[in-house]
């Protein structure tokens, strides 16, 4: 297992130090001149904080695009190259709009990330506004130290559009699909029109669940690397939205969570670093 060195954690220090005060990230050149580094060395350090899931570089399918999740944007996506998302904020304003304490200047990366965003603003009220995929019906969660208070409508439903094996080709894209739908009913209208996206379906409390208690343990400290609890993932996997149910009504683990040995390989292929620890 990897671990970050003392270099990448400053960086991603500075990145989140800035996006948690003004919503905005800096850019490349600014690293470069404030660490003193070449193109090769920030660009190492980046993939490994890309490796450790903190941040995401903008790609060439998605660099300066006038839209995300078919929402037009105001202004468009981050360059290629730059800081596209200091995971869990979008480094672009979109239509996840994050409020503390009655002030909006953040974003949130996707639906998943939303749900437990409040965990990024301890002891605040954080307010998410956001929009139904497909029928444009207004969304909107309340949550406060990364615990889900409150959310309308009732029925909100989080789609997921790539299983966790698609990460090491999506490491921007996998966020391209994750959506609030007002209802099952509307997640599975939006399903009929897009049936190349094999996506699933989880509740609101089963999205920040998993976030607060399984990746985003420690995401506040200077030394973040994701630690997963193996023994607690197994012990809480149906509140964690991990399971799906079987034709006996038994819950059994979905594989649309797990990682796969081509994964594994597709992973350190494309340079991502094992930055993830395992544990009891």
């Amino acid at each position: 297992m990897a671990t970050l060195n003392a270099r990448a954690h400053r960086i991603r220090d500075r990145i989140m130090s800035q996006v948690r005060e003004f919503g905005t990230v800096p850019t490349m050149a600014e690293l470069r001149t404030e660490f003193d580094l070449t193109d090769d060395e920030l660009r190492g350090e980046l993939r490994n904080l890309e490796g450790a899931i903190c941040v995401a570089v903008q790609d060439d399918e998605h660099a300066d695009s006038p839209v995300f999740q078919d929402e037009p944007l105001a202004n468009p996506q981050p360059a290629l190259g730059e800081i596209v998302y200091a995971r869990p904020f979008a480094a672009f304003a979109n239509h996840y709009r994050i409020s503390v304490d009655g002030v909006q200047r953040w974003f949130a990366e996707c639906a998943v990330e939303a749900c437990a965003i409040s965990g990024q603003f301890p002891g605040a009220e954080v307010v998410v506004d956001s929009v139904c995929r497909q029928t444009g019906v207004p969304i909107r969660l309340i949550g406060r130290d990364g615990v889900l208070i409150d959310f309308e409508p009732r029925t909100l439903r989080v789609h997921l559009g790539y299983p966790v094996r698609e990460m090491p080709h999506r490491v921007v894209g996998w966020c391209d699909y994750n959506s609030f739908f007002a209802s099952e009913d509307a997640a599975r209208q939006w399903r009929d029109k897009h049936p190349d996206i094999h996506g699933i379906t989880r509740a609101p409390e089963q999205m920040a669940a998993v976030i607060t208690e399984v990746l985003a343990p420690g995401r506040l400290n200077h030394d973040y690397q994701p630690r997963l609890s193996m023994a607690h993932i197994l012990r809480n996997a149906p509140r964690f939205g991990l399971t799906r149910e079987s034709r006996s009504g038994i819950p059994v683990p979905d594989s649309f969570w797990l990682p796969t040995p081509k994964m594994l390989v597709d992973w350190r292929r494309h340079g991502l670093g094992n930055f993830i620890r395992l544990g009891l």
